[in-house]
């Protein structure tokens, strides 16, 4: 090869390396362009949708997975709008949202991050573990954490979990296993005591929530301002309260060896309990889509998967149905509320 000829096939090779750089740091900059467009309400997806919206967490392949998602909670077949906030676990209501992430601090690895009525990122707290459940009041005062201390499962034995429970506005409540705790009328003190899975009562300072001792798992009404846990139901784990405070959707042991969990309904005022036609088990916080429905994240090949879908189920029967593709960690606001509220 001839001096010219090399001289040739290095600058085109230089100009090459420098193409695909280009094109590289474009489909980066237009990837960061669309996430934010989403949050501020500009280019091609008009911003939020309006009226109930269904806020989850986007698991689809690529610069998007991890990331808050909303779409019309009548239509959740519309495309997607991605927003900046990348989670591990996420909740919305009307007047804000909570965000459980992961940081690049090795010395703090997660932190919780609370976002505004439009969902941007706003406050950051820590959190001292893995992320597992998350819950923000409809009132917009409270929001409530779980994160895995030790273990990664609650199917598992010797997992430790911390719940807390912040104010939006204030001091935080604190850890609520500090909370006193009521079984049958009496003081509980058992020192193997887990809290986790909150959901609020709206307008006031009570929620419910799951606490295990002894091998037994416990319904309990919480009240912040005694900071008690009363024992309500035996064998309940991660309730959730429908929009008319009818009902708590939650997931119950079964099987031979308490192994298998299944969806169950309990109407308050009645107490009877009754199963949902769900009969995978799922180890998920459930979520309301309406109050004849009940959402919650499948996770595709196994439990130790990174990808999920959302299903939901009809209270009145009927099979269970695919809602949102590639996604988890579905809850539902209604903006138009907020305003009022505040």
């Amino acid at each position: 090869m001839t001096q010219p000829d090399r001289r040739r096939s290095r600058d085109g090779k230089i100009m090459l390396v420098l193409t695909i750089v280009v094109v590289a740091v474009a489909a980066s900059w237009v990837t960061v362009s669309v996430l934010r467009a989403g949050a501020s309400g500009e280019g091609g997806g008009g911003g939020l949708p309006g009226g109930r919206q269904l806020v989850f967490r986007s698991l689809r392949a690529g610069p998007e997975f991890g990331h808050i998602a909303v779409v019309p909670a009548g239509d959740a077949g519309r495309e997607r709008v991605v927003l900046p906030a990348r989670c591990e676990r996420a909740a919305a209501a009307p007047a804000g949202g909570l965000c459980l992430r992961q940081t690049r601090n090795p010395i703090q690895l997660f932190a919780v991050t609370l976002l505004d009525e439009r969902l941007r990122p706003g406050k950051e707290t820590r959190l001292n573990g893995i992320p597992s459940r998350a819950r923000f009041s409809e009132d917009g005062r409270y929001y409530a954490t779980t994160a895995f201390v030790t273990g990664h499962s609650y199917i598992s034995d010797g997992f430790s979990t911390e719940t807390v429970i912040g104010r939006v506005d204030g001091e935080p409540v604190g850890n609520i296993e500090d909370f006193t705790f009521l079984l049958n009328g009496q003081r509980n003190d058992n020192a193997d005591r887990n809290v986790w899975g909150v959901t609020f009562v709206p307008g006031g300072d009570r929620f419910f929530a799951t606490v295990a001792t002894q091998n037994r798992r416990y319904l309990v009404e919480g009240d912040i301002r005694r900071r008690t846990l009363t024992a309500l139901r035996d064998n309940v784990e991660c309730p959730s309260l429908s929009p008319d405070g009818r009902r708590l959707a939650y997931k119950k042991r079964t099987g031979l060896n308490n192994d298998v969990w299944r969806f169950h309904v309990l109407d308050l005022a009645s107490g009877v309990e009754t199963p949902l036609a769900e009969t995978r088990s799922v180890d998920d916080q459930a979520a309301w889509l309406d109050d004849g429905h009940v959402m919650y994240g499948v996770p595709k090949g196994g439990a130790g998967g990174r990808n999920a879908d959302v299903w939901v189920v009809a209270l009145k029967g009927g099979a269970p149905r695919l809602l949102i593709p590639d996604a988890d960690s579905p809850t539902v606001r209604s903006p138009a509320k907020s305003h009022s509220q505040r």
